[in-house]
């Protein structure tokens, strides 16, 4: 049965209710317009920072119990017990391969004759990100340019070297030795990314794309 997992948790294969209607929401643009006086328009400050920033998003479930009417209540404590207030990860079956994070909030119960119904509403972070990390492996012998696409979100990868390198983005260059770390100037932004690396070994690139 098709359904929402809200982290841990299927809402059929956990709580026997059955999804009857959803609602995904967009993330509102944070706009920051300035009217000036003797100018024609308004001023458009919104990508000050260097692109959009978005407010929160919501995401709406409905959903009919199939318990009998005896395990309204108990079905009922359970499910605000194990969701209500939580912070937690939400996947949608049909769109397996990305997830939402948001706080659940489990509306009152109600009765429709002998069905029970619920409705979840989760104010999540804007982004819808991808279920699995991208990870992106090169070696190295010399210098070599690394292209790694991303998505709509800006990201700092993690970065793993098995050696010394240099490690080339946007014009800066950082000399690095081996192990796990991120440069905070290597960030990421939509579309393709030209990372050059100097020097011999292996190097891995590992980011959590988002988009909206």
């Amino acid at each position: 049965m098709i359904g929402i997992t809200f982290g841990g948790y299927h809402s059929y294969d956990d709580f026997n209710l059955i999804l009857t209607e959803k609602e995904i929401g967009s993330a509102t643009v944070k706009t920051n317009y300035v009217d000036v006086d003797g100018a024609h328009g308004m001023i458009d400050y919104t990508e000050y920072f260097g692109e959009p920033k978005y407010k929160s998003r919501t995401l709406s479930f409905s959903f009919n119990t199939i318990v009998n009417k005896s395990d309204f209540l108990e079905l009922y404590s359970s499910i605000l017990n194990t969701l209500h207030g939580k912070r937690m990860k939400i996947v949608l079956d049909d769109d397996p391969e990305y997830y939402y994070v948001g706080r659940l909030d489990v509306s009152a119960l109600s009765k429709n004759k002998n069905i029970g119904q619920i409705s979840i509403e989760c104010t999540c972070e804007p982004w819808k990100y991808k279920e699995l990390p991208t990870v992106v492996t090169q070696a190295v012998n010399g210098s070599v340019s690394i292209t790694l696409v991303n998505s709509r979100k800006r990201v700092i990868p993690t970065i793993t070297t098995t050696d010394s390198m240099t490690i080339t983005f946007g014009g800066t260059s950082t000399i690095v030795n081996a192990g796990t770390f991120t440069i905070p100037t290597l960030e990421l932004v939509e579309g393709n990314n030209t990372v050059t690396v100097t020097g011999t070994g292996n190097i891995t690139f590992t980011y959590q794309e988002g988009g909206l």
